[in-house]
């Protein structure tokens, strides 16, 4: 019960970053909603990071607490490559072809093309105030 309330915090804590960021486009289609839903639940525990003005120690910028790099519609230029990792996963990400149908990867990808910027949980402290 005590690890299922931790795996699950984040989530939760993390949902109102993501809503605060992808609010930034006027009109959301049914398939971003559901792609955010997703992210929320399978992919920002790794993808989502701290403040991305932080420096670290070795001159990056905004990769600090994350296990994978920070997500944006950058990352989902190349479609067929994003598809690709998502579904077979990599040295340190989890295959998702067995829990994502190909309708799930889609509306993943279509989200993650909404985001202007990487998500941070610097989100969660504006959209609180």
């Amino acid at each position: 019960m005590l690890r299922t309330s931790l795996v699950l915090a984040p989530v939760f804590i993390l949902s109102g970053a993501i809503c605060a960021q992808a609010q930034s486009t006027a009109t959301t289609s049914d398939t971003e909603v559901f792609g955010r839903k997703i992210f929320q639940t399978r992919c920002a525990m790794c993808h989502v990071g701290q403040n991305p003005a932080t420096e670290l120690q070795d001159g990056t910028a905004g990769q600090q607490w994350t296990f994978g790099p920070l997500l944006s519609k950058a990352n989902a230029a190349n479609e067929a490559t994003l598809r690709n990792k998502i579904k077979n996963g990599g040295p340190r990400m989890p295959a998702y072809k067995l829990a994502l149908t190909d309708t799930d990867i889609n509306q993943v990808i279509a989200f993650m093309k909404t985001l202007e910027q990487p998500l941070t949980k610097l989100a969660l402290e504006v959209a609180g105030e």
